[in-house]
């Protein structure tokens, strides 16, 4: 029996990099899948976790270029977030929300508007010419 010695410069620990996945990226990654309907994914969830004794199907995206190992053609599937092909290509990525503070605005010791930032009224933006007008 021989034994293998690890190569000049390896301390003998395992590898640093998790090995390459054997499957593409996932279609809920890849720029070409259109995602099922909020509210079907919702539906199953809650079926799934049991909140919902009304049975429902998993809710699937589909895709216009699905190619699988057999085939050379890209074709129209209904496939799974969680399916792969050979065609995937990720998404760019999701701009991050705007917004979404809450906020406060005081005119000395008294609270003069508070909600979300998104809804704050043009009369305290600075958007309204004349903010005595209103």
């Amino acid at each position: 029996m021989t034994d293998r010695r690890p190569p000049s410069g390896h301390n003998g620990g395992p590898p640093l990099d998790d090995p390459a996945p054997d499957r593409p990226g996932r279609c809920r990654d890849c720029r070409h899948w259109q995602p099922p309907p909020e509210n079907l994914e919702r539906d199953y969830e809650a079926f799934r976790l049991g909140l919902s004794r009304r049975r429902v199907k998993r809710p699937a995206g589909f895709c216009d270029r699905v190619l699988l190992d057999h085939a050379k053609i890209p074709a129209f599937s209904a496939t799974a977030g969680n399916f792969s092909c050979r065609n995937f290509e990720p998404a760019p990525p999701k701009p991050p929300p705007k917004g979404g503070g809450f906020v406060t605005i005081w005119s000395g010791n008294r609270i003069l508007w508070k909600g979300p930032e998104d809804e704050i009224p043009p009369r305290f933006r600075g958007d309204d010419p004349d903010p005595d007008a209103s």
